[in-house]
């Protein structure tokens, strides 16, 4: 069996000691300067801020504690040193004093939680432009929603993760954004309720918890947002009022393998009378793939005449 000779198990175990003694300095270093924060003499507190702010990734966690704390003088300050950090090029630091922030906006008192919520807000316009070339790298979809602004829209075969989805936040003149088949977090939620100007917000087949889906509401009420379970029929529609006419079948959907047709007019599902296009998706919102539902649908018949059936159909996912 080999054996490591004395000599290095001391050299190691010096090593390791002298990490621990180190880290444990470095500690006490950011307690007194997060302690000067709240100093008598202004020049003390300005000076411990300046070196909070260049002590780095070590600083984070005590900041973010002191930001929480009861002396709002320290804990704006700690908000500061942190906004300092997003600016460094050093991207652990950067993410780190991101994630940071966004904690203390999510949990600290409310002074404290708009002054990172402010923080946040000025480093995502500045990083607007290249979030949308990462995010369109990753299969996003950007489109012209006319006079406006923008519409974003990701689906299930994107290639992010949820740090990717952060980036949403940072976009301007996006006022709809469009989630279909993502298995959301309730960390994505909170993600989502930074979002700023967006007049919609939908989020088909995501997975959301109804707790996390009732505090987005709480965080963007002034946002419509449209929430579906999953299931998909489709199907294209006419916006007639009155009328839910099928415009389109898409290839190998739901609604081909049931034998519904275009023109076909969808009259009640399961029970539920249809009266437009909106009304059917909704209802069908309501259901998670793999679910039957009956539809009855009204056709034209090749002799002219109407006829009325009723097809069960087993619904497909985003």
């Amino acid at each position: 069996m080999y054996r490591l000779a004395p000599q290095i198990v001391l050299i190691l175990l010096t090593v390791l000691v002298l990490q621990v003694v180190d880290g444990a300095e470095q500690d006490e270093r950011v307690s007194r300067a997060i302690a000067q924060l709240g100093a008598n003499q202004y020049a003390d507190r300005e000076s411990a801020s300046r070196q909070l702010a260049l002590m780095g990734v070590i600083a984070v966690d005590q900041l973010v504690h002191a930001a929480r704390g009861n002396d709002s003088e320290v804990a704006a300050r700690a908000v500061d040193a942190l906004r300092a950090m997003l600016r460094q090029d050093d991207s652990e630091l950067s993410n780190k004093a991101e994630a940071a922030l966004e904690s203390i906006a999510e949990q600290g008192s409310l002074a404290v939680a708009q002054q990172a919520e402010v923080a946040l807000d000025f480093f995502d316009a500045a990083q607007a432009v290249s979030a949308r070339k990462k995010l369109e790298e990753l299969g996003a979809i950007f489109s012209d929603t006319g006079l406006s602004g923008l519409r974003l829209e990701i689906a299930e075969d994107w290639k992010g993760d949820s740090r990717s989805l952060k980036l949403v936040t940072r976009l301007q003149k996006v006022v709809h954004v469009s989630l279909f088949g993502l298995q959301l977090t309730e960390r994505d939620a909170v993600t989502l309720g930074r979002l700023r100007g967006i007049e919609r917000l939908d989020l088909y087949g995501v997975g959301l918890s109804d707790a996390a889906i009732r505090q987005l509401k709480q965080r963007l009420q002034e946002t419509e947002i449209d929430i579906r379970k999953g299931g998909k029929l489709g199907i294209a529609g006419m916006p007639l009022q009155g009328q839910c006419v099928i415009a389109g079948i898409q290839p190998g959907s739901s609604a081909e393998k049931a034998g519904l047709l275009p023109q076909d007019v969808i009259t009640e599902i399961n029970g539920t009378a249809i009266s437009d296009f909106g009304a059917c998706t909704r209802i069908i919102g309501e259901h998670k793939p793999g679910e039957e539902i009956s539809v009855v649908i009204e056709r034209i018949k090749p002799d002219g005449s109407a006829g009325q059936f009723r097809k069960v159909v087993v619904l497909g996912g985003w």
